[in-house]
């Protein structure tokens, strides 16, 4: 069912949602951003702006509704809503006029959803409006590496709302726990989606990575909230991959492994103001497995805070792989009880611990620290172990000053084959970077 209004002689234009603030190139939701002292968006709040929203798109006549409802969506949490919610994209996909696809939340909806693909092209942009919850089958519902929801070559897509995404992933890691299952599915992934816009959604436990972005150009993600629990296994909050021009902003994320990790073929990705922790932090890679060639180029974190981590900031490549990274900066970042190196660069990464020697290595270079401070619980707080065969080269730190957790502590740096230079207070001291 759609919903329009005939269209006035001038049409009236739906107030944007966004803004660009001059500090920063990328739109930013007004209702999604943080200010010193407010409390994030209430529910009822964010609702009230989505139906105003729409609204006006309506009285406008320039934007029709796709609601799950129309098209027989229960929203029960325990029928299966997933051939009605692709009832509803077919016929917004098919749609010429930006349309709006919508899953209300009115009266506590939760929309249990089998595998589902929204695939494109579209006939025109189109927003995808979440205010009710989406539930995942609680059952072990796929053998292989596999993704729960898929949004599939659709360009300029918007996906925003604060209605709650459950993966169910407990049922998961219990299989995996007993070496029962070897892979867990994720909860989301866009593929083909350039121009992609995803804010505030609210993403908890899935069995696998919770939201993947793969081959998307032109990429922004803000205001979302990603959580499991620390022991979950394998549950990245956020992986980038093959893409280009992304930015990551303005979200909270605690989890069982990497907060973001920003994988392989991904250059100019912008990341700022992240809340991470707990999980394994903010991690480049893993780079160069199976010695495939990885390159990653022009990575900026920046202006968040690291707590309750594995280890704080991350670059990590295999033996044997080929490739660069390069052209990385990490800069105004606080942590907070670091387990395990709060700077870390890893060429001898292995999680099997099993690993042969192997020549050949992904090259590191220009890779920059400047205004990093917080506590570290290991004695170890700075880890740059660089392949002997392919030294790290051009790493430079300037006003970077870690305290231990524990006052008994001393705290130390290793450093191998590394190569740079130090400015400012840098402490722990870093023997091989030239001061």
């Amino acid at each position: 069912m759609v919903c329009t209004i005939p269209r006035a002689e001038t049409p009236i234009r739906p107030p944007s949602l966004f803004r660009t603030d001059q500090a920063e190139a990328s739109p930013i939701p007004l209702f999604a951003r943080p200010q010193p002292g407010r409390p994030p968006i209430a529910y009822k709040e964010f609702v009230l702006i989505i139906f105003l929203y729409l609204m006006v798109a309506i009285i406008a006549g320039a934007s029709p509704i796709y609601n799950v409802m129309a098209y027989g969506a229960r929203g029960d949490g325990k029928t299966d809503d997933t051939k009605a919610f692709l009832n509803a994209w077919k016929a917004a996909c098919a749609d010429p006029r930006n349309p709006y696809f919508v899953v209300t939340g009115k009266g506590g909806k939760n929309y249990l959803l089998s595998k589902i693909i929204f695939e494109g092209p579209c006939s025109s942009s189109l927003k995808f409006l979440i205010s009710g919850g989406l539930v995942a089958p609680n059952r072990l519902w796929t053998n292989q590496i596999d993704t729960w929801i898929i949004f599939k070559n659709i360009p300029k897509i918007t996906v925003l709302g604060n209605g709650l995404i459950d993966g169910k992933g407990s049922i998961w890691w219990d299989c995996l726990s007993k070496n029962q299952c070897r892979d867990a599915p994720y909860i989301m992934e866009f593929m083909g989606c350039d121009y992609l816009r995803v804010k505030n959604l609210n993403l908890k436990d899935s069995p696998g990575k919770h939201l993947v972005v793969y081959k998307s150009d032109y990429v922004t993600l803000s205001g979302l909230k990603i959580t499991s629990p620390e022991d979950s296994p394998n549950t990245d909050g956020i992986l980038i991959s093959d893409s280009q021009h992304g930015t990551i902003s303005y979200s909270t994320i605690g989890v069982g492994d990497d907060c973001i990790a920003i994988g392989p073929r991904s250059y100019d990705i912008n990341v700022s103001h992240i809340t991470c922790g707990p999980g394994h932090g903010i991690s480049i890679g893993s780079l160069g497995k199976n010695g495939v060639e990885d390159n990653v180029e022009g990575i900026h974190i920046s202006n968040s805070h690291i707590f309750n981590t594995l280890t704080g900031i991350r670059i990590k490549t295999w033996q044997g792989g080929a490739g660069h990274a390069k052209s990385i900066s990490y800069e105004n970042i606080n942590f907070t009880s670091v387990k395990a190196g709060v700077i870390v660069i890893d060429q001898y990464y292995c999680p099997e611990l099993n690993c042969p020697n192997k020549t050949g290595n992904v090259a590191i270079s220009e890779v920059s620290y400047l205004g990093l401070q917080g506590s570290s619980v290991s004695d170890v707080a700075i880890k740059l172990a660089c392949s002997s065969s392919m030294p790290c080269r051009d790493i430079t730190m300037s006003e970077v000053s870690f305290t231990p957790q524990q006052a008994n502590i001393r705290l130390q740096s290793y450093c191998i084959n590394a190569q740079g230079s130090a400015s400012g207070h840098v402490t722990p001291q870093t023997p091989c970077l030239q001061h």
